[in-house]
């Protein structure tokens, strides 16, 4: 599909051109965009926001449940209900999504240094405040791995009295225990959150279950003061099924290629931390944050062991100032980050040390218009040990990023914005081992795979009033050096240059008072645009994806939604040179309706309701020379009550 850039531009222009039905709203607080909390943030970024009552109108289940919501986020489930292995791709990046979307926790980065998947069980839903979803916008502030962009997660901080408590059943012997308490007294609050989740399982061998328990207390020292410390502990464990071959999956998707397969995972984290206006106009936030993981596996009959502890320290100070009599405010800081991974079985270590120095500033060049502009240096110190083949390396390299963009505000309801960037990644730490093609011998590829860079153009709109809510961005993201697996050479290697460009358009309408209309879509092409592969599509890249849906509030009678999300075509992964037949697309509609009596709240969500057979990832084995697919679960209801405590 080739994106024509005329109706791209006219479907973005539309956003201008909404009539202002209503008064504006309230500006809200955003954090992604400068690391602290910004009342109508100015900068010129592609975001959306996802808040508490969205997530509680999605029906959603789970975090990646709701992830869905924001336009160009395309959300890959792997194993079920409990959404353990799900993958998330902002931009386009297929089988390297993992590698190229950050994932933060209030701030704090979620990715391990290796190519494991996020621990989406460290994060109970009711603990979740609201999600920024930023797009291609986070080479300044975050660096390393925020190429298609930055999900941050933000918990809630509160200390209002409250307490609930609540319970799910659902399809395939699915459960779902969850408390939370928040209070405060004299200058010091809490909050805990605490869930169980455990499932049988759609498929055969995806019996799992979830658990985590967080919290914070914090003590308020004065305005603007205070120091606190969060902690959490979580696991999951759950069957492996693997992939089918075709022949399965045309049979009976709910088989297993392997009936003993499972894995699991424990860790907690700490971070203490503080928030301390210095003066008026200076303020100085930071972070010390440990996470330990432990995670015992057995992969085709083989034992995996591996150990993963991660430290970092994040401090950073916003001043707002003027320049030259301008309004403006700087925002600068360190990101000193170290991970290691310990994989017992395999006899294999890595380990990652990085620093980063990062200075962005906004200046309102008027009132109406405001300026970003930004630097970032960070160097990174790989080292990889196989004891088993006496492979030991090491590797330094190091990157910068600028940025510069523009925001007007035509009213205020109306902003128009373009962003210039650069984002760029390292290798995670498992790239640093590769294979002989001859032998199979393990090697290091480390100090021969550079690090990957590009630049990240963008164009956008948004008009916001009280009833509706419309945006949209052009944009293209041009890569040099994009790291990636080669089947062929059975190495992690430098690709030659690839491309992604698209549209991608949100609405929100309250058409009527009790009715409210919304609808995303994300028209892209990832390609590759130099090399023996030019003018062919990364895998698992789906040329349009969009979603619609409506939420009736019929007061005292309920709340009642429907979603419909079509995801396109794609190439099956590893089809590098787009000579196989094409993954086919699908559609899912969720239902979902809740009922609140005093301090009842009834829930029921029907999910996949048409029961649509699909796979949200697959690929194409050229040794074993057939397709290989990971079936998504079919129809599945739910239920929950959950009691307020007043």
């Amino acid at each position: 599909m080739t994106i024509r850039r005329s109706a791209a531009a006219i479907a973005v222009a539309a956003a201008l051109s909404a009539p202002a039905l209503a008064a504006d709203v309230q500006p809200e607080v955003v954090v992604t965009a400068s690391r602290f909390d910004d009342t109508g943030s100015k900068a010129p970024v592609s975001l959306t926001r996802i808040s508490r009552d969205d997530i509680a109108r999605s029906g959603g289940a789970s975090l990646p449940d709701v992830l869905g919501m924001a336009a160009g986020l395309d959300v890959r489930p792997m194993s079920g209900a409990l959404g353990i292995d799900t993958i998330v791709d902002l931009r386009g990046f297929g089988e390297a999504a993992g590698s190229n979307t950050l994932i933060l926790l209030d701030g704090q980065r979620l990715n391990p240094v290796d190519m494991s998947g996020i621990d989406w069980s460290a994060i109970p839903l009711q603990n979740v405040s609201r999600v920024e979803v930023m797009r291609g916008a986070g080479g300044v502030l975050f660096g390393d791995r925020s190429v298609g962009g930055v999900i941050n997660i933000i918990t809630d901080k509160s200390g209002a009295p409250r307490a609930s408590a609540g319970l799910t059943l659902g399809s395939y012997g699915y459960h779902r225990v969850d408390v939370s308490a928040s209070g405060s007294g004299d200058a010091t609050y809490f909050n805990i959150f605490a869930n169980y989740a455990d499932v049988n399982g759609w498929r055969q061998n995806t019996r799992g279950d979830q658990r985590a328990l967080s919290g914070r207390v914090g003590h308020v020292l004065g305005e603007e003061r205070e120091v606190f410390i969060d902690v959490a502990a979580y696991g999951d464990s759950n069957g492996l099924p693997g992939s089918i071959k075709r022949a399965d999956y045309d049979a009976d998707a709910t088989r297993a290629r392997s009936l003993t397969d499972h894995q699991k995972r424990e860790g907690y984290r700490v971070r203490p931390g503080v928030r301390y206006a210095l003066t008026d106009t200076l303020t100085l936030e930071g972070e010390i944050t440990y996470n330990s993981a432990r995670q015992n596996a057995v992969y085709g009959g083989t034992p995996y062991i591996a150990n993963r502890d991660t430290t970092a320290f994040t401090p950073r100070l916003q001043w707002r100032h003027g320049l030259g009599g301008l309004a403006s405010t700087t925002v600068g800081g360190l990101d000193v980050f170290h991970g290691a991974v310990d994989n017992v079985a395999l006899t294999q270590t890595g380990s990652q040390l990085s620093r980063a120095f990062y200075l962005q500033n906004t200046t309102s060049l008027r009132n109406d218009l405001h300026l970003t502009v930004g630097a970032r240096r960070q160097i990174v110190r790989q080292h990889a040990e196989d004891r088993a083949n006496g492979i030991n390396g090491e590797a330094t390299h190091a990157r910068n990023a600028f940025e510069a963009g523009l925001a007007w505000d035509l009213d205020r309801s109306t902003r128009l914005f373009t962003r210039w960037g650069q984002v760029f990644r390292f290798s995670t730490t498992d790239e640093l081992f590769g294979y002989d093609p001859l032998t199979y011998a393990p090697v290091f590829t480390g100090g021969n795979v550079r690090p990957q860079h590009g630049t990240n153009i963008e164009v956008g709109a948004r008009y916001k009033t009280a009833d509706l809510m419309l945006q949209g961005a052009l944009y293209r993201l041009s890569l040099t050096d994009e790291i990636g697996y080669n089947p062929i050479t059975y190495a992690n290697e430098n690709f030659d240059r690839t491309r992604r460009e698209g549209v991608e358009l949100e609405a929100r309408w309250r058409a009527v008072r009790n009715l409210e209309l919304n609808a995303g879509l994300t028209a892209q092409n990832a390609r590759f645009v130099d090399g023996p592969n030019s003018g062919k599509d990364i895998t698992l890249v789906p040329h349009l994806r969009y979603r619609v849906g409506a939420v009736f509030d019929a007061a005292t009678a309920g709340r009642y939604g429907a979603t419909w999300t079509h995801t396109g075509k794609r190439r099956f992964g590893g089809d590098f040179d787009n000579t196989k037949e094409m993954l086919d697309g699908y559609g899912i509609l969720d239902l979902h309706a809740d009922w609140k009596l005093r301090d009842v709240t009834l829930q029921l969500r029907l999910a996949n309701a048409t029961n649509q057979k699909y796979a949200p990832y697959a690929l194409f084995s050229s040794f074993a020379g057939d397709y290989y697919f990971y079936p998504a679960e079919g129809r599945s209801l739910f239920g929950t009550v959950r009691y307020d405590f007043r």
